[in-house]
Protein backbone atom coordinates (compact mmCIF):
# COMPACT_ATOMS: atom_id res chain seq x y z
CA UNK A 1 0.00 0.00 0.00
CA UNK A 2 0.90 3.75 -0.50
CA UNK A 3 1.19 4.88 3.07
CA UNK A 4 -0.07 8.35 3.03
CA UNK A 5 2.25 11.04 3.96
CA UNK A 6 3.00 10.98 7.94
CA UNK A 7 0.83 8.68 8.40
CA UNK A 8 3.11 5.35 9.21
CA UNK A 9 2.73 4.84 13.18
CA UNK A 10 5.65 2.44 14.45
CA UNK A 11 5.44 1.15 17.78
CA UNK A 12 9.27 0.84 19.09
CA UNK A 13 10.59 -0.90 22.07
CA UNK A 14 14.18 0.72 22.62
CA UNK A 15 16.52 3.02 21.58
CA UNK A 16 18.02 3.06 18.11
CA UNK A 17 20.48 4.97 17.04
CA UNK A 18 22.45 4.99 13.47
CA UNK A 19 24.53 2.23 12.67
CA UNK A 20 27.34 1.33 10.26
CA UNK A 21 26.71 -1.61 9.13
CA UNK A 22 30.14 -4.08 8.65
CA UNK A 23 30.89 -7.23 7.39
CA UNK A 24 33.28 -9.72 8.35
CA UNK A 25 36.04 -9.21 5.49
CA UNK A 26 36.28 -7.24 2.19
CA UNK A 27 35.31 -9.22 -0.93
CA UNK A 28 36.34 -8.40 -4.62
CA UNK A 29 34.47 -5.84 -6.28
CA UNK A 30 31.53 -7.71 -8.31
CA UNK A 31 30.91 -6.86 -12.30
CA UNK A 32 29.03 -3.81 -13.44
CA UNK A 33 25.34 -5.06 -13.30
CA UNK A 34 22.54 -6.38 -10.70
CA UNK A 35 22.50 -9.86 -11.13
CA UNK A 36 25.11 -12.77 -11.80
CA UNK A 37 26.10 -13.02 -15.65
CA UNK A 38 23.08 -13.09 -17.32
CA UNK A 39 22.12 -15.84 -20.24
CA UNK A 40 22.36 -14.03 -24.16
CA UNK A 41 22.50 -16.78 -26.49
CA UNK A 42 24.20 -17.15 -29.55
CA UNK A 43 24.27 -16.77 -33.19
CA UNK A 44 22.62 -13.78 -34.79
CA UNK A 45 19.87 -11.71 -34.41
CA UNK A 46 16.94 -12.49 -36.75
CA UNK A 47 15.91 -9.96 -39.29
CA UNK A 48 12.64 -10.07 -38.66
CA UNK A 49 10.42 -11.68 -36.18
CA UNK A 50 7.32 -11.99 -34.56
CA UNK A 51 5.71 -11.96 -30.59
CA UNK A 52 4.45 -15.54 -29.43
CA UNK A 53 2.02 -16.12 -26.44
CA UNK A 54 3.73 -19.16 -24.48
CA UNK A 55 0.98 -19.43 -21.62
CA UNK A 56 0.20 -18.20 -18.38
CA UNK A 57 1.19 -19.83 -15.40
CA UNK A 58 -0.96 -20.98 -12.42
CA UNK A 59 -1.63 -18.17 -9.62
CA UNK A 60 -0.13 -15.59 -12.20
CA UNK A 61 -1.33 -11.99 -11.86
CA UNK A 62 -2.24 -9.23 -13.80
CA UNK A 63 1.53 -8.26 -14.73
CA UNK A 64 5.26 -10.11 -14.76
CA UNK A 65 7.46 -7.45 -13.42
CA UNK A 66 10.70 -9.46 -13.84
CA UNK A 67 12.58 -12.36 -15.25
CA UNK A 68 15.53 -14.18 -14.37
CA UNK A 69 16.98 -17.36 -15.60
CA UNK A 70 18.16 -19.74 -13.10
CA UNK A 71 19.53 -23.60 -13.85
CA UNK A 72 17.44 -24.17 -16.74
CA UNK A 73 13.80 -22.36 -15.92
CA UNK A 74 12.99 -18.83 -16.30
CA UNK A 75 11.62 -17.30 -13.16
CA UNK A 76 8.83 -14.56 -12.89
CA UNK A 77 8.03 -11.89 -10.46
CA UNK A 78 4.50 -11.33 -10.45
CA UNK A 79 2.15 -8.49 -9.12
CA UNK A 80 -1.16 -7.20 -9.69
CA UNK A 81 -0.99 -3.11 -8.77
CA UNK A 82 2.23 -3.23 -6.95
CA UNK A 83 2.31 -1.07 -3.43
CA UNK A 84 -1.60 -1.17 -3.96
CA UNK A 85 -3.49 -4.14 -4.32
CA UNK A 86 -3.10 -7.90 -2.81
CA UNK A 87 -1.42 -10.58 -5.13
CA UNK A 88 2.56 -11.71 -4.72
CA UNK A 89 3.77 -14.65 -6.74
CA UNK A 90 6.69 -16.26 -7.99
CA UNK A 91 6.06 -18.70 -11.28
CA UNK A 92 8.68 -20.73 -12.74
CA UNK A 93 8.69 -21.80 -16.78
CA UNK A 94 10.83 -24.47 -17.82
CA UNK A 95 10.62 -25.34 -21.43
CA UNK A 96 11.97 -28.82 -21.11
CA UNK A 97 8.84 -29.73 -18.81
CA UNK A 98 5.87 -30.35 -22.20
CA UNK A 99 3.34 -31.82 -20.03
CA UNK A 100 3.56 -29.15 -17.32
CA UNK A 101 6.29 -26.46 -18.24
CA UNK A 102 4.26 -23.91 -15.69
CA UNK A 103 4.12 -24.58 -12.12
CA UNK A 104 4.18 -22.42 -8.77
CA UNK A 105 7.59 -21.52 -7.13
CA UNK A 106 6.32 -19.19 -4.91
CA UNK A 107 2.39 -17.84 -3.09
CA UNK A 108 2.72 -14.69 -0.69
CA UNK A 109 -0.91 -14.17 -1.62
CA UNK A 110 -2.27 -15.78 2.33
CA UNK A 111 -6.17 -16.15 0.76
CA UNK A 112 -8.57 -16.54 4.07
CA UNK A 113 -6.29 -13.84 6.13
CA UNK A 114 -7.88 -11.10 7.37
CA UNK A 115 -8.22 -7.80 5.15
CA UNK A 116 -7.51 -4.79 7.35
CA UNK A 117 -3.73 -3.35 6.28
CA UNK A 118 -3.32 -5.88 3.30
CA UNK A 119 -3.83 -9.63 3.85
CA UNK A 120 -0.96 -10.95 1.00
CA UNK A 121 2.14 -9.03 -0.62
CA UNK A 122 1.87 -6.58 -3.03
CA UNK A 123 3.64 -7.64 -5.46
CA UNK A 124 7.19 -9.50 -6.26
CA UNK A 125 9.00 -6.84 -8.55
CA UNK A 126 12.28 -8.11 -8.95
CA UNK A 127 13.39 -11.88 -8.71
CA UNK A 128 17.73 -11.80 -8.57
CA UNK A 129 20.25 -14.61 -9.13
CA UNK A 130 22.99 -13.46 -6.76
CA UNK A 131 25.14 -15.87 -5.66
CA UNK A 132 24.08 -19.75 -5.97
CA UNK A 133 20.38 -18.66 -4.98
CA UNK A 134 17.47 -16.27 -5.88
CA UNK A 135 16.50 -13.59 -3.77
CA UNK A 136 12.93 -12.43 -4.01
CA UNK A 137 12.33 -8.69 -2.18
CA UNK A 138 8.64 -7.89 -0.72
CA UNK A 139 7.63 -4.82 -2.04
CA UNK A 140 4.66 -4.45 0.57
CA UNK A 141 4.41 -7.32 3.03
CA UNK A 142 1.08 -7.88 4.69
CA UNK A 143 0.01 -5.58 7.49
CA UNK A 144 3.56 -3.84 7.63
CA UNK A 145 5.10 -6.85 9.00
CA UNK A 146 4.39 -9.06 11.26
CA UNK A 147 6.51 -7.38 13.98
CA UNK A 148 8.97 -10.48 14.39
CA UNK A 149 11.76 -8.04 15.31
CA UNK A 150 11.22 -5.09 17.85
CA UNK A 151 7.66 -5.41 17.28
CA UNK A 152 7.70 -3.05 14.59
CA UNK A 153 7.18 -2.28 11.41
CA UNK A 154 9.39 -4.99 8.81
CA UNK A 155 10.18 -5.90 5.33
CA UNK A 156 10.58 -9.45 3.98
CA UNK A 157 13.43 -10.52 1.41
CA UNK A 158 12.63 -14.15 0.12
CA UNK A 159 15.40 -16.58 -0.30
CA UNK A 160 15.30 -19.73 -2.04
CA UNK A 161 17.52 -22.85 -1.86
CA UNK A 162 20.66 -23.44 -4.32
CA UNK A 163 18.13 -25.03 -6.79
CA UNK A 164 15.75 -22.17 -7.21
CA UNK A 165 13.21 -23.63 -4.05
CA UNK A 166 11.64 -21.20 -2.14
CA UNK A 167 10.43 -22.24 1.12
CA UNK A 168 6.58 -21.90 1.72
CA UNK A 169 4.54 -19.24 3.98
CA UNK A 170 4.47 -20.94 7.13
CA UNK A 171 1.23 -22.66 9.30
CA UNK A 172 -2.53 -21.91 9.58
CA UNK A 173 -1.90 -18.14 9.75
CA UNK A 174 0.42 -18.43 6.36
CA UNK A 175 3.56 -16.67 8.23
CA UNK A 176 6.90 -15.69 6.63
CA UNK A 177 8.52 -18.82 6.07
CA UNK A 178 11.54 -19.42 9.03
CA UNK A 179 14.89 -17.86 8.42
CA UNK A 180 16.97 -18.65 5.98
CA UNK A 181 20.88 -19.46 6.16
CA UNK A 182 24.45 -18.77 4.29
CA UNK A 183 24.82 -22.41 3.98
CA UNK A 184 21.79 -22.55 1.28
CA UNK A 185 18.61 -23.20 3.40
CA UNK A 186 15.25 -21.22 1.96
CA UNK A 187 13.65 -18.97 4.06
CA UNK A 188 12.67 -14.89 4.86
CA UNK A 189 15.00 -12.45 5.68
CA UNK A 190 13.94 -10.05 8.47
CA UNK A 191 14.61 -5.98 7.98
CA UNK A 192 13.38 -4.45 10.50
CA UNK A 193 12.23 -0.71 9.57
CA UNK A 194 11.59 -1.31 6.40
CA UNK A 195 7.92 -1.18 5.01
CA UNK A 196 8.80 -1.49 1.34
CA UNK A 197 11.63 -3.32 0.12
CA UNK A 198 12.05 -3.19 -3.53
CA UNK A 199 15.60 -4.37 -4.66
CA UNK A 200 18.35 -6.37 -3.51
CA UNK A 201 22.38 -6.40 -4.79
CA UNK A 202 25.44 -7.51 -3.39
CA UNK A 203 27.85 -3.93 -3.73
CA UNK A 204 31.59 -3.97 -2.13
CA UNK A 205 30.96 -7.92 -0.43
CA UNK A 206 27.39 -6.57 0.89
CA UNK A 207 23.82 -8.22 0.81
CA UNK A 208 22.29 -4.60 0.37
CA UNK A 209 18.38 -3.99 0.12
CA UNK A 210 16.85 -0.95 -1.08
CA UNK A 211 13.48 0.24 1.19
CA UNK A 212 10.94 2.72 2.00
CA UNK A 213 11.87 2.77 5.76
CA UNK A 214 10.68 4.42 9.69
CA UNK A 215 14.30 6.09 10.40
CA UNK A 216 15.93 5.01 13.78
CA UNK A 217 13.68 6.76 16.50
CA UNK A 218 13.64 7.59 20.39
CA UNK A 219 10.19 6.45 20.78
CA UNK A 220 6.30 5.87 18.93
CA UNK A 221 5.82 8.41 16.49
CA UNK A 222 4.71 10.36 13.38
CA UNK A 223 7.03 11.38 11.23
CA UNK A 224 9.42 11.69 8.11
CA UNK A 225 10.22 8.46 5.71
CA UNK A 226 13.44 7.93 3.68
CA UNK A 227 14.45 5.81 1.98
CA UNK A 228 17.17 3.68 2.87
CA UNK A 229 19.58 1.08 2.42
CA UNK A 230 19.81 -2.39 4.45
CA UNK A 231 22.71 -4.11 4.70
CA UNK A 232 22.45 -8.11 5.68
CA UNK A 233 24.44 -9.96 8.53
CA UNK A 234 26.49 -13.01 7.85
CA UNK A 235 23.68 -15.42 7.59
CA UNK A 236 21.72 -13.56 5.34
CA UNK A 237 18.84 -13.60 8.22
CA UNK A 238 18.85 -10.07 9.62
CA UNK A 239 19.07 -6.80 7.56
CA UNK A 240 19.74 -3.32 9.59
CA UNK A 241 18.77 0.20 8.48
CA UNK A 242 22.34 1.62 7.42
CA UNK A 243 21.99 4.65 5.60
CA UNK A 244 19.54 6.77 3.74
CA UNK A 245 18.15 9.22 1.11
CA UNK A 246 17.16 12.48 2.20
CA UNK A 247 19.66 12.73 5.06
CA UNK A 248 18.93 14.86 7.34
CA UNK A 249 15.71 13.61 7.30
CA UNK A 250 12.53 15.46 6.06
CA UNK A 251 8.77 15.30 6.50
CA UNK A 252 7.43 13.08 3.53
CA UNK A 253 7.82 9.87 2.09
CA UNK A 254 10.80 8.31 0.36
CA UNK A 255 12.01 5.08 -1.38
CA UNK A 256 14.97 4.05 -2.71
CA UNK A 257 14.02 2.30 -5.42
CA UNK A 258 15.97 -0.65 -8.50
CA UNK A 259 19.67 -0.75 -8.28
CA UNK A 260 23.12 -1.57 -10.29
CA UNK A 261 26.52 -1.40 -10.15
CA UNK A 262 28.97 0.74 -12.28
CA UNK A 263 32.48 1.27 -12.23
CA UNK A 264 33.11 0.65 -8.75
CA UNK A 265 29.75 3.09 -7.58
CA UNK A 266 26.02 1.82 -6.47
CA UNK A 267 22.84 3.74 -8.58
CA UNK A 268 19.39 3.73 -6.91
CA UNK A 269 16.49 5.34 -7.80
CA UNK A 270 14.76 7.47 -5.98
CA UNK A 271 11.25 7.88 -4.91
CA UNK A 272 9.45 10.87 -3.53
CA UNK A 273 5.53 10.19 -2.62
CA UNK A 274 4.98 14.19 -2.86
CA UNK A 275 7.20 14.65 -6.31
CA UNK A 276 9.09 17.76 -5.28
CA UNK A 277 12.32 15.85 -5.21
CA UNK A 278 15.09 17.72 -7.25
CA UNK A 279 17.60 14.90 -7.58
CA UNK A 280 16.95 11.58 -10.01
CA UNK A 281 18.91 8.99 -8.61
CA UNK A 282 21.60 8.39 -5.70
CA UNK A 283 24.93 7.38 -5.73
CA UNK A 284 27.20 5.03 -3.35
CA UNK A 285 30.83 5.39 -4.02
CA UNK A 286 32.36 2.59 -1.03
CA UNK A 287 36.48 2.06 -1.43
CA UNK A 288 37.48 -0.97 -3.21
CA UNK A 289 37.98 -2.93 -0.15
CA UNK A 290 35.53 -1.14 2.24
CA UNK A 291 33.19 -3.80 4.65
CA UNK A 292 30.84 -1.31 5.51
CA UNK A 293 28.58 1.58 4.51
CA UNK A 294 28.59 5.42 5.67
CA UNK A 295 26.60 8.08 5.28
CA UNK A 296 29.09 9.90 3.68
CA UNK A 297 29.46 7.37 0.70
CA UNK A 298 26.03 8.60 -0.43
CA UNK A 299 24.85 11.90 -2.63
CA UNK A 300 22.41 12.66 -4.84
CA UNK A 301 23.01 13.41 -8.87
CA UNK A 302 20.57 15.22 -10.83
CA UNK A 303 20.05 13.80 -14.85
CA UNK A 304 17.09 15.22 -16.16
CA UNK A 305 16.20 18.75 -16.85
CA UNK A 306 13.13 18.97 -13.99
CA UNK A 307 14.70 16.12 -11.19
CA UNK A 308 12.07 13.69 -9.49
CA UNK A 309 11.78 11.05 -12.11
CA UNK A 310 11.22 7.39 -11.49
CA UNK A 311 13.45 4.44 -12.40
CA UNK A 312 12.07 1.80 -14.18
CA UNK A 313 15.46 -0.63 -15.02
CA UNK A 314 19.18 -0.36 -15.10
CA UNK A 315 21.34 -2.08 -17.88
CA UNK A 316 25.24 -2.62 -18.40
CA UNK A 317 25.90 -2.90 -21.74
CA UNK A 318 29.79 -3.30 -21.75
CA UNK A 319 31.09 -0.14 -21.07
CA UNK A 320 27.97 2.00 -20.93
CA UNK A 321 25.29 2.30 -18.38
CA UNK A 322 21.54 2.67 -19.35
CA UNK A 323 18.79 4.23 -17.41
CA UNK A 324 15.12 3.69 -18.53
CA UNK A 325 13.36 6.26 -16.20
CA UNK A 326 9.76 7.87 -16.27
CA UNK A 327 10.45 11.57 -16.69
CA UNK A 328 8.28 14.09 -15.16
CA UNK A 329 6.30 15.95 -17.78
CA UNK A 330 8.06 13.62 -21.09
CA UNK A 331 7.03 10.29 -19.95
CA UNK A 332 9.54 7.07 -20.27
CA UNK A 333 12.86 7.66 -21.86
CA UNK A 334 15.87 5.89 -22.21
CA UNK A 335 19.00 7.41 -21.15
CA UNK A 336 22.57 6.08 -21.42
CA UNK A 337 26.51 6.84 -19.81
CA UNK A 338 29.84 6.06 -19.91
CA UNK A 339 31.40 7.40 -16.77
CA UNK A 340 27.85 7.58 -14.45
CA UNK A 341 28.16 11.34 -14.46
CA UNK A 342 27.36 12.50 -18.20
CA UNK A 343 24.07 11.30 -19.30
CA UNK A 344 22.67 11.79 -22.78
CA UNK A 345 19.28 10.66 -24.28
CA UNK A 346 18.86 7.33 -26.60
CA UNK A 347 16.67 8.88 -29.47
CA UNK A 348 14.03 6.50 -30.43
CA UNK A 349 11.68 6.30 -33.63
CA UNK A 350 8.30 8.50 -32.97
CA UNK A 351 6.35 5.00 -33.41
CA UNK A 352 8.04 2.98 -30.59
CA UNK A 353 6.13 3.68 -28.01
CA UNK A 354 7.50 3.35 -24.48
CA UNK A 355 10.46 1.52 -23.88
CA UNK A 356 10.28 -1.29 -21.02
CA UNK A 357 13.36 -3.23 -20.89
CA UNK A 358 16.25 -3.94 -22.84
CA UNK A 359 18.95 -6.65 -22.81
CA UNK A 360 21.59 -8.51 -24.41
CA UNK A 361 20.30 -11.33 -27.02
CA UNK A 362 23.21 -13.36 -29.27
CA UNK A 363 24.79 -10.66 -30.95
CA UNK A 364 22.76 -7.39 -30.48
CA UNK A 365 21.69 -5.29 -27.60
CA UNK A 366 17.40 -5.18 -27.86
CA UNK A 367 15.15 -2.99 -26.36
CA UNK A 368 11.08 -3.91 -25.67
CA UNK A 369 8.79 -0.67 -25.67
CA UNK A 370 5.26 -1.04 -25.51
CA UNK A 371 5.00 -1.26 -29.60
CA UNK A 372 7.40 -3.65 -30.50
CA UNK A 373 10.99 -4.93 -29.76
CA UNK A 374 13.94 -3.04 -31.32
CA UNK A 375 17.68 -3.55 -32.12
CA UNK A 376 19.86 -0.79 -30.25
CA UNK A 377 23.16 -1.26 -31.41
CA UNK A 378 23.56 -0.07 -34.78
CA UNK A 379 23.39 3.44 -36.27
CA UNK A 380 19.59 4.12 -35.43
CA UNK A 381 17.14 1.62 -33.85
CA UNK A 382 15.83 -1.14 -36.18
CA UNK A 383 12.34 -2.72 -35.19
CA UNK A 384 12.78 -6.77 -35.19
CA UNK A 385 8.79 -7.40 -34.09
CA UNK A 386 5.90 -5.93 -33.98
CA UNK A 387 3.50 -6.03 -30.93
CA UNK A 388 -0.32 -6.81 -32.21
CA UNK A 389 -2.39 -4.37 -30.21
CA UNK A 390 -6.54 -5.18 -29.76
CA UNK A 391 -8.95 -2.49 -29.72
CA UNK A 392 -10.52 -1.37 -26.53
CA UNK A 393 -12.85 1.26 -26.30
CA UNK A 394 -10.88 4.73 -26.25
CA UNK A 395 -7.70 3.11 -28.35
CA UNK A 396 -5.69 0.33 -28.17
CA UNK A 397 -4.02 -2.27 -25.65
CA UNK A 398 -0.98 -4.53 -25.97
CA UNK A 399 0.49 -6.51 -23.24
CA UNK A 400 4.11 -4.53 -23.19
CA UNK A 401 2.01 -1.21 -22.68
CA UNK A 402 3.87 0.85 -19.35
CA UNK A 403 1.07 1.13 -17.60
CA UNK A 404 2.62 1.63 -13.40
CA UNK A 405 5.72 2.71 -12.35
CA UNK A 406 7.04 0.01 -10.45
CA UNK A 407 6.29 -2.47 -12.94
CA UNK A 408 7.33 -2.37 -16.24
CA UNK A 409 7.32 -5.76 -18.83
CA UNK A 410 10.25 -7.35 -18.49
CA UNK A 411 13.03 -9.19 -20.47
CA UNK A 412 15.11 -12.28 -20.34
CA UNK A 413 16.90 -15.16 -22.62
CA UNK A 414 16.86 -19.01 -21.78
CA UNK A 415 18.46 -21.05 -23.73
CA UNK A 416 18.42 -19.27 -27.10
CA UNK A 417 14.88 -17.52 -26.87
CA UNK A 418 14.62 -14.17 -25.49
CA UNK A 419 11.21 -13.98 -23.70
CA UNK A 420 9.29 -10.82 -22.38
CA UNK A 421 6.61 -10.31 -19.42
CA UNK A 422 2.92 -9.17 -20.01
CA UNK A 423 1.56 -6.09 -18.11
CA UNK A 424 -2.08 -7.29 -19.47
CA UNK A 425 -2.31 -10.79 -17.61
CA UNK A 426 0.46 -12.47 -16.14
CA UNK A 427 1.37 -14.62 -19.52
CA UNK A 428 4.86 -15.29 -21.15
CA UNK A 429 5.24 -14.47 -24.41
CA UNK A 430 8.35 -15.46 -26.53
CA UNK A 431 10.32 -14.09 -29.44
CA UNK A 432 9.90 -16.18 -32.94
CA UNK A 433 11.93 -16.08 -35.92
Amino acid sequence: MLPPRRLLFVVVACMWTLPVIATAQAAPAEADGDDEPAEVGTGTLPATARFERVGRGPLALRRICDLTAFHGSLYAAHANRPLDSDGATITRYDPAATARPFTVAFDWNRPGRPLAGGAAGQGFLRVHHIGDRLFVPDADPPYNGFGFVDHGTEGYVFLSDTQGNFAPARGERLLPPALPDAGGRAGAAVLPRAYHVLDVIRYRGMTLASTGSVPPRERAWFGPSPGALHVADANLQRWTYAIDYPHPWQNGVWRIGFMVRFQGRLFGGIQDYDGREPNDVVVVDAAAGATSLAQSSLHAQRITGTGASHTLRWYVDGPTLYWLAWERFRGARLWRSTDGDHWTTVNLPPDAGAPTDLTRWRDGLVLLTSTGLWRLDGPAPRRIATVERRIVRGGSEGPFDLTDGFCAAPLAVLGNTLYAGSQRDGALWRVVE
